[in-house]
């Protein structure tokens, strides 16, 4: 029954799930076809992420520190809730506050490289959407406790309306200011929708045991997740934006494209099974642990490894295909597309490293983890300002090595953590490699061998020709060598009585 519940939820949520990508990626396209990579999307982005900053950071800190306090002491869960939603409140509205009457200088902070103009409209951006932010964190707070109660699929479609705000507000009003005001109109439906009689939305200031064991397992990750994620995303607007007019928008609608499947699968498997892996490791169960962690670093691999090296060998034409209309010109193209190729070789480590850090929070393994990222978003910054003289490949060859890096970190973090095994099973990993260079090779030799395409449905086909046979030629070594078996998908999501060898 456990099993059944697990898959029907995780393919709710993948459905869910992906038309929230599906309308990320249409916001980013109504981006680039009305402002292509020119000053107003620059400012657009920047303004959103000051907006979008702390509750994304109160996203990545609230679901692991707050799920197993709630988990461990049910009856004392409400009124925990209630704490956590007080005094997430009384720090985020003064907050509010200051972003309103401070939004010039915020708009130089991440955008030091803007000129007078676009600082302007940044700050424009600022001064309307950090309205938001405090329907954006009590959204966040409710979602974990739906999360607790294994209730996955409402949030995900309320978080819809985050990307379903922008897009009406473009459609109504038009320009930044119809952007901005989109993305708030889009928090209050989302919260909205969370609302419910079995939801307990009672803030209070009192003190909670609760909420107090929260806040000293969560503080490691809070220092993470500022650091290794959204440190980096303030100082990579920030090189970007001294890097020319959108070089800011270009940035960001390559992580787009590179985004949508790590979104689309690891994060969903990750929110589903964590409520699992966190009952696995309260009772000490790490067999089924240590072969859950083999099993989602194979399978991982076996997955995105195509994906990675169609995304590199296909990056300028997607570019073309996803965004070639309107404002975005060929000099988009060829900025969007430069920073793709150098992202996209770090798909595999950045889909295995969501997986990861939750695997290793839900050990109760949340410091070793957190040091390793921090370390990893330093040696991000230092490779950056380094290869910022490469322009936007360096900062995207920066996140490729430093995600590297990390990942392979967090694999020894969570071994450590388990004791599992520490061996290295060359001839596995030969296989998929050769597989990959099959793929790759396929993939080189039909792109010589097909005609330019005249058109964007040409395009369209051309890409789908060599994806599929990139695939096929892939999947056939797999098969050959007896690498992969289709059976195993299933078993991924499985969390407990395994014990036969994952391969």
């Amino acid at each position: 029954m456990m099993t059944r519940r697990l898959i029907q939820t995780s393919a709710l949520v993948l459905g869910a799930t992906t038309i929230y990508k599906v309308l990320g990626l249409v916001e980013k396209l109504a981006l680039a076809h009305f402002f292509g990579t020119g000053a107003a999307a620059d400012a657009y982005l920047a303004g959103a992420g000051v907006v979008l900053l702390v509750g994304w950071l109160l996203a990545d800190v609230a679901g692991p520190a707050l799920i197993p306090v709630l988990l461990h002491d049910p009856a004392n869960a409400r009124n925990t809730l209630g704490a956590a939603l007080g005094w997430t409140l009384a720090v985020v509205l003064p907050l509010v506050g200051l972003g309103w009457f401070g939004a010039s200088g915020l708009a130089r902070v991440f955008g030091p490289g803007f000129d007078s103009a676009t600082l302007q409209m940044t700050a424009g951006v600022i001064r309307v959407g950090i309205l938001a932010l405090p329907l954006v964190c009590v959204t966040i707070l409710l979602s974990v406790w739906y999360q607790t109660h294994q209730r996955f699929v409402r949030p995900t479609l309320a978080d819809i309306w985050l990307k379903i705000g922008p897009l009406i507000g473009i459609a109504t009003l038009g320009g930044l200011r119809g952007l901005a005001w989109g993305l708030v109109g889009g928090a209050v439906v989302r919260l909205a929708m969370l609302l419910g009689r079995d939801v307990p939305l009672h803030p209070h200031l009192r003190r909670d045991a609760g909420l107090a064991r929260a806040l000293r397992g969560g503080w490691p990750l809070f220092v993470t997740a500022l650091v290794s994620v959204h440190l980096i995303g303030v100082i990579e607007t920030a090189l970007a934006s001294t890097l020319g007019t959108g070089a800011v928008a270009a940035l960001a609608y390559a992580r787009r494209v590179v985004d949508v499947p790590v979104i689309l699968a690891p994060q969903i498997v990750a929110r589903v099974v964590f409520p699992t892996l966190t009952t696995l490791a309260l009772a000490q169960n790490t067999t089924a642990l240590a072969v859950l962690l083999r099993r989602c670093i194979r399978l991982t691999m076996l997955a995105f490894l195509p994906l990675t090296i169609i995304g590199m060998l296909l990056a300028r034409p997607l570019v073309q295909l996803l965004f070639e209309r309107g404002a975005f010109d060929a000099r988009s193209v060829a900025d969007t597309s430069a920073a793709m190729l150098a992202i996209m070789p770090g798909l595999p480590a950045l889909a295995l490293s969501v997986l990861l850090v939750r695997f290793n929070y839900a050990t109760g393994d949340t410091r070793r983890p957190s040091v390793i990222r921090v370390l990893g978003a330093v040696t991000q910054i230092g490779l950056a300002l380094w290869w910022r003289r490469w322009g936007l490949a360096g900062l995207g060859w920066a996140t490729t090595v430093s995600l590297w890096l990390e990942t392979i970190a967090l694999v020894w973090a969570a071994r450590v953590a388990i004791g599992a095994p520490r061996s290295f099973d060359w001839a596995w990993w030969s296989k998929i490699a050769l597989a990959a260079g099959g793929c790759a090779a396929v993939v080189g030799w039909g792109w010589w061998l097909l005609p330019q395409p005249t058109s964007a449905l040409a395009n369209l086909g051309r890409i789908a020709a060599l994806t599929l046979v990139g695939c096929a030629a892939y999947g056939t070594i797999l098969l050959a060598s007896s690498v992969f078996r289709f059976q195993h998908l299933r078993q991924l999501i499985v969390a407990a009585n395994y014990k036969e060898n994952p391969f």
